[in-house]
């Protein structure tokens, strides 16, 4: 069961369960309308869309206005919230009366709200009936059953809303309206500024990401030609050493005649000695050292 509604003790199956919501606003007009009143079918029955201010029907004969809300439900009984809705209607539009009628049934505490009031009549789906009468072209009892299925959600949701958002009838609808579209606009103007936040992190991440790609390439161009161009400086192995000139022995300098001699040059002009000088000149220098010994005996 739903919260706060109550099912009804007898559902019917017949053509009234199975007539279109705004289908019955139509015919209860020309039912009113033949017992003499001016009706203005100000319901969302008439315009589909606009809220009725839980008025359908504004009934007015000798001077006189009642107040009409058509309730077209089958499942579910019409609770005391809607006839209080009506009450406060009446009271606002200054009508003489009102009147609440449903294809199906009342809770006890509707019709005792209706009592207390004595402005208000309620009329349920037995007394609706008798008041229309037979109705023509009557649809299948499987297709009734859909079409009163769906106008009971849909009437209930309806109710729902109203009974929650506009309790207080035209003016508190207004209200009700003003605080909707401000709380979209607020929920627009939020979902704008976090679209704004990321789409300035996002640039902020793809700069930092640029900034990173061109330091990368500069480093890979410019760091081999850097080395290029300045080698690192290898210490050589090999030491130079200076080399101290070598005195050259061939040449001598005659102290009698103070010229230069070649010695060398002087030694290659001449002949090799023969086997016999070279003898010879062994056999002075034994002698020579023999003379030597004798002359000079510590040797």
């Amino acid at each position: 069961m739903r919260q706060g509604l109550r099912r009804v003790a007898h559902r019917r199956d017949d053509a009234l369960a199975g007539v279109r919501w705004d289908r019955l606003e139509h015919l209860l007009a020309a039912h009113y309308r033949h017992a003499g009143y001016q009706v203005a079918h100000v319901g969302t029955g008439a315009a589909v869309g606009r809220f009725d201010g839980g008025v359908d029907l504004e009934l007015r004969r000798n001077g006189r206005l009642l107040l009409v809300q058509v309730k077209h439900w089958n499942a579910y009984k019409v609770p005391h919230n809607d006839v209080h809705q009506l009450i406060g209607v009446m009271v606002n539009a200054r009508a003489d009366g009102a009147i609440v009628v449903t294809s199906g049934e009342f809770t006890r505490a509707a019709i005792e709200a209706a009592a207390r009031n004595g402005h208000v009549q309620l009329i349920d789906g037995d007394e609706l009936r008798a008041m229309l009468g037979p109705l023509p072209d009557a649809a299948p009892a499987a297709t009734r059953a859909v079409g009163t299925q769906a106008a009971q959600v849909g009437e209930h949701l309806l109710n729902a809303a109203l009974s929650r958002a506009v309790p207080a009838g035209r003016k508190a609808a207004t209200s009700y309206a003003k605080a909707t579209g401000m709380a979209l606009l607020l929920k627009f103007a939020a979902l704008c500024f976090l679209l704004l936040v990321g789409h300035q992190v996002i640039q902020g991440l793809s700069r930092n990401l640029n900034l990173s790609l061109q330091n990368v390439e500069r480093s890979a161009v410019v760091g081999p030609a850097r080395y290029e161009a300045s080698p690192p400086k290898v210490p050589s192995r090999a030491v130079a050493t200076s080399v101290p000139a070598v005195p050259n022995f061939c040449i001598e300098r005659d102290p009698r005649t103070g010229m230069t001699v070649d010695r060398c040059v002087e030694h290659a002009t001449r002949s090799k000695p023969t086997a016999a000088e070279v003898r010879e000149s062994q056999r002075k220098a034994d002698a020579a050292m023999d003379v030597l010994r004798h002359s000079t005996p510590e040797m």
